[in-house]
C-alpha cells in the first residue's frame, strides 16, 4: 500500500491505499470520518484497536480502517444498481 500524507481541515492524515482515487473523493471520505468522530482524541490512546468502517458515498462502497490519523482504504467498489423485472 502507498502512503499519502494529506492535510485536510488543518489536520494531517496518512491515507494508505492501492486504489486510484481523486483528492475530492478522499476529502469526502475524510469528511465522513470526521463527522463520525473516527479521530476522536478522547478515545483511550493505549488501546491501539483500529476501527473498521463500511462507508457508502456517492456511487462507491468503501471499507476503511482508522487508527489515530491513519486511514487505510482496503476496499473501493462501485455500487451496482439492481433493477427488478
Amino acid at each position: 500500500m502507498d502512503v499519502y500524507p494529506i492535510v485536510h481541515k488543518n489536520l494531517i492524515f496518512n491515507v494508505l491505499t492501492d486504489e486510484d482515487m481523486s483528492f475530492i473523493e478522499i476529502r469526502k471520505l475524510l469528511d465522513y470520518l470526521l463527522e463520525e468522530k473516527a479521530f476522536d482524541t478522547a478515545k483511550d490512546s493505549l488501546a491501539y484497536e483500529p476501527e473498521i468502517y463500511e462507508i457508502y458515498i456517492d456511487d462507491y462502497h468503501y471499507v476503511v480502517d482508522v487508527q489515530d490519523y491513519e486511514v487505510a482504504i482496503y476496499k473501493r467498489e462501485k455500487k451496482i444498481d439492481v433493477m427488478e423485472n
